[in-house]
């Protein structure tokens, strides 16, 4: 693990079977407590506490590559070889269903959860499944053989790495056709879109990263950062990670500038990048005289937006209240990344307090606790 604000690695964790032999994929929950990570070797993925950093569960589900439903219930593994996409219930971490898919390769859902999208290498095309009932509804063609996917924020298109044909294609989801096709100059591996859904980053095999401009479909900028097999942009979209496969390390490019800002050496043949749901909440001001403004700031991945999405002041007791208790002061969170002001009048007396950032009008922890006193 890397810390992102001062580059540093933190911890590694020792998963078995975690392919040395075959690239794998890590995903975070929702709320940020859990990992899963995909073991091809072993035909596993496990589950690791993000709070102690260890392994607490082991579920068979062959694959390497994964993602996680908006909601946390489900993880959906897949992968070339694999014989079809397993889904993994979260609450039990166990299968709940195996989802015949053939010849794929990377995996993405949509911020709404409904639809899963499966790029495909050999059979050239993305199978689309429906969620509510585990089957594919639609295959849309491609031009050639797919690795990397990414939906757009808004759930309207979804951009495809077509690797052979060295184009990006978008796919529109209303329809689940191809939109537009987007040349890159070299075959593109992965996909990243930014919080805004304004660009598009794209990591290739033989060439730079490229940055598609969203609107215009067209390349608008390229960064010296080659053999990406994978990538990913910051909650906050500040910051893009891209991981080299062969110089075994991370690059982080800066999304004002598109220059490389830094390189970070990590473990041999550095394949996927996942954040946390959002950054810790912050706030410059952790003691306040009650009554006064405190300004609070937040983000999260794009998949996790909601309008009703909120931010919530408890005793600072470890989030043991939370959805027992009323908070004292809450206010709506709506957008991707921002800041809101509580007002702590409504506070009981002087003390200790924890605020939390919480998902859709209910309980499911974005971030937090963000601890603070009151005078």
């Amino acid at each position: 693990m890397i810390d992102t604000a001062t580059g540093a690695t933190t911890a590694n964790i020792r998963v078995v079977g975690s392919g040395w032999s075959s690239p794998s994929d890590v995903v975070v929950s929702p709320d940020g407590t859990r990992a899963y990570t995909a073991n091809p070797d072993l035909g596993s993925v496990s589950v690791i506490d993000t709070a102690t950093n260890t392994v607490t569960a082991t579920v068979a589900a062959p694959g390497t590559t994964l993602v996680v439903s908006p909601d946390g219930r489900k993880v959906y593994v897949t992968g070339q070889g694999a014989g079809s996409v397993t889904v993994i219930d979260t609450a039990t971490n166990t299968v709940s269903a195996r989802i015949p898919v053939a010849g794929y390769q990377g995996i993405a859902v949509t911020p709404d959860g409904s639809r899963v999208y499966v790029s495909h290498w050999s059979e050239h095309g993305v199978s689309v499944i429906d969620t509510a009932t585990n089957r594919v509804v639609a295959v849309v063609p491609t031009t050639g053989g797919c690795y990397g996917l990414a939906v757009h924020p808004d759930g309207t298109r979804v951009y495809v790495a077509d690797n052979e044909a060295q184009i990006v294609s978008v796919i529109n989801t209303a329809t689940n056709t191809i939109s537009r096709s987007i040349g890159v100059g070299s075959p593109p591996t992965g996909v990243a879109v930014t919080p805004d859904g304004a660009g598009v980053y794209v990591g290739c095999e033989e060439g730079p990263v490229s940055l598609i401009d969203s609107v215009g479909n067209k390349v608008v900028a390229t960064i010296p950062v080659w053999d990406a097999g994978a990538l990913a942009v910051s909650p906050d979209g500040t910051f893009v990670y891209v991981p080299d496969y062969s110089k075994h390390t991370l690059s982080v490019i800066n999304v004002a500038g598109n220059t490389v800002t830094g390189t970070v050496a990590v473990g041999p043949n550095p394949c996927s990048v996942a954040f946390g749901p959002g950054v810790p909440l912050r706030t410059d001001t952790p003691t306040v005289v009650k009554g006064a403004p405190l300004k609070v700031r937040y983000s999260t991945v794009p998949g996790n937006v909601r309008s009703t999405n909120w931010v919530g002041v408890y005793p600072d007791d470890g989030g043991a209240t939370i959805g027992k208790k009323n908070s004292f002061v809450w206010a709506y969170a709506p957008n991707a990344a921002g800041s809101v002001t509580l007002d702590t009048g409504g506070v009981p007396g002087p003390g200790r307090y924890a605020a939390w950032y919480l998902y859709n009008d209910g309980y499911t922890t974005l971030a937090g606790p963000l601890t603070f006193t009151v005078t």
